[in-house]
C-alpha cells in the first residue's frame, strides 16, 4: 500500500520535473514559509523549469537565518532517505486524507517541520540518488570556521560515499592531498601514466580555483614532501600553508574543498576524475561572512560555475553579493517582496533603493567615517596604510561617498 502510494506521488510530482537530455533534474522550485517566527503563510516560487538559486535578504532579525534552518531540517530527510514520505504526507494532506497516512508518517514528519515546507521538482529516486554520493546536502551556518588539519604522515584516505548535511569533510583536505600525491608517485614508479595524468590534473584544477579565489596569477601549489603539507608560493610572500590563509579566504576555500570532497567520491579507485557536476542543494548563512568585497563580487559566480548542478541557497545583506549573478530569485523577508535578476543594478542602487536601512548601509557608513579619518594624514603607520588602501578599493563603488571625502570626481 505504502509503494502504492509513492507511486502515485511520483507521478503527481512528475508533472513538475526536468529533463537534461536523459537525466532527471532535481532542484527546488517552491519554498512553503508555513510559519515561522513572526513569518506565516508566504510562498517563494523559484523557476519551474530550470534551476534557480535562491538569495534571502532583509535586515538583521528578518527571520533569515530561521528559514535557512526550517529549509535544513526538512531536507535532513533527503539525507535520512524518508523524502519520499514527506512528499506522500502532503500530497495527502491536499487531498483531506491525512488521518490513514499520519499514522504511518506522523513522527517521523514532526522531526522536519520546523515551519517551512520544500518543493522538488522530481522527488523520485532522490534518495537513492543521495544514498548513492550522486545528489550532495550540505549546509554552512553564519559561524562556520574552516579547521584544516595536517597530516601527520601518509595515510589511505577514503571519502565517504555520502556526507549529511552538517559534516565537514573539508577538515581532511590535506590529508587527502598527501595521499594524492603519494598515490602519483606510485603511479609513476609503476608506470601507470594514466592516474598519474589524472591525479596532475586534480591538482592542476584546485591550483587553477586558487588562482581565481585569491586574484594572483603567479600562485602555485608545492608539496612540502618532508612536512607531508601544501604550501601556497605567491608572488611578494613566503610560502604559507592552507591553513595559514586569513578569515576570508580561509572561509571560502573551507566551501570550496567541502564540495569538491563530497563530490570525489574515491574517484581514484573508478579511475575517473570527478567533473564537480553533481547535483545537490547548498545552503549558505550569509555568504559575506569575512569576505573583502572583491570575494563578495566573485563568490556565487565562482561557485555557480565550478559547481553547475548546485543549487544554492544563501542569506546575505551584502549588494556587492545580491548583484554578482543574474539566475537567482532575490526575496526581501523584511518587505515580503520577491525580486529577479539584481545583475543590472549598481551596488549604490541596490543600497539606496532596496536595502535602504539594511546593515549595509550601516556597515558602509562606518567604513567611510574610518576612510575619512585616515584620509590625508601622513602620521600613518603602515598598518594604518594598509588599512586606507583596503578601505577605498572596499568603497570604490560609492562614488558620491569618496567625492565628499577626498573633495575630487572619482574616475
Amino acid at each position: 500500500m505504502e509503494q502504492k502510494r509513492m507511486l502515485q506521488c511520483g507521478r503527481h510530482l512528475s508533472n513538475y520535473a526536468t529533463v537534461r537530455g536523459d537525466i532527471m533534474e532535481h532542484f527546488i522550485t517552491s519554498v512553503h514559509i508555513n510559519e515561522v517566527r513572526h513569518l506565516k503563510d508566504i510562498e517563494i516560487k523559484l523557476n519551474p523549469e530550470k534551476r534557480q538559486h535562491l538569495i534571502l535578504t532583509g535586515k538583521n532579525g528578518s527571520g533569515k537565518t530561521s528559514v535557512l534552518q526550517a529549509m535544513k531540517d526538512y531536507l535532513q530527510a533527503i539525507d535520512d532517505g524518508v523524502y519520499q514520505k514527506l512528499c506522500i504526507r502532503r500530497s495527502y494532506k491536499s487531498n483531506d486524507k491525512l488521518s490513514e497516512l499520519e499514522k504511518i508518517v506522523a513522527e517521523t514528519f514532526a522531526k522536519y517541520n520546523s515551519g517551512v515546507e520544500v518543493d522538488v521538482s522530481n522527488v523520485v529516486g532522490l534518495d537513492r540518488l543521495y544514498s548513492q554520493g550522486e545528489f550532495v546536502t550540505a549546509y554552512f551556518p553564519a559561524d562556520r570556521k574552516t579547521v584544516i588539519h595536517r597530516a601527520k604522515g601518509v595515510q589511505d584516505v577514503k571519502l565517504e560515499n555520502q556526507y549529511s548535511l552538517d559534516d565537514t569533510p573539508e577538515n581532511i583536505l590535506l590529508k587527502y592531498m598527501v595521499h594524492l600525491k603519494t598515490q602519483q608517485a606510485y603511479a609513476k614508479n609503476e608506470n601507470d601514466l594514466s592516474v598519474e595524468k589524472k591525479i596532475a590534473e586534480w591538482f592542476s584544477r584546485f591550483e587553477n580555483a586558487l588562482k581565481v579565489l585569491l586574484s594572483d596569477d603567479s600562485i602555485r601549489l608545492i608539496y612540502d614532501y618532508k612536512n607531508y603539507n601544501f604550501l601556497i608560493e605567491q608572488k611578494g610572500r613566503n610560502p604559507y600553508s592552507l591553513d595559514e590563509l586569513s578569515d576570508g579566504y580561509s572561509a571560502i576555500i573551507g566551501i570550496v574543498a567541502d564540495l569538491i570532497l563530497r563530490m570525489d567520491r574515491n574517484w581514484l579507485l573508478k579511475g575517473e576524475l570527478s567533473q564537480y557536476d553533481v547535483e545537490g542543494i547548498v545552503l549558505i548563512d550569509e555568504l559575506e561572512t569575512h569576505l573583502h568585497v572583491e570575494l563578495q563580487r566573485k563568490i556565487l559566480p565562482f561557485l555557480t560555475e565550478f559547481f553547475p548542478r548546485i543549487q544554492f541557497i544563501i542569506t546575505t545583506h551584502s549588494a556587492y553579493i545580491l548583484n554578482s549573478i543574474s539566475n537567482a530569485c532575490i526575496y526581501d523577508l523584511e518587505k515580503q517582496v520577491r525580486f529577479t535578476d539584481f545583475s543590472s543594478y549598481s551596488v549604490d542602487d541596490i543600497a539606496e533603493g532596496y536595502l535602504d536601512a539594511t546593515a549595509f548601509s550601516d556597515e558602509l557608513q562606518k567604513k567611510a567615517k574610518r576612510y575619512q579619518e585616515l584620509y590625508g594624514r601622513t602620521d600613518l603607520s603602515d598598518d594604518e596604510r594598509a588599512e586606507r588602501a583596503d578601505l577605498r578599493m572596499e568603497l570604490k563603488d560609492a562614488e558620491d561617498v569618496l567625492s565628499k571625502i577626498e573633495g575630487k570626481k572619482v574616475l
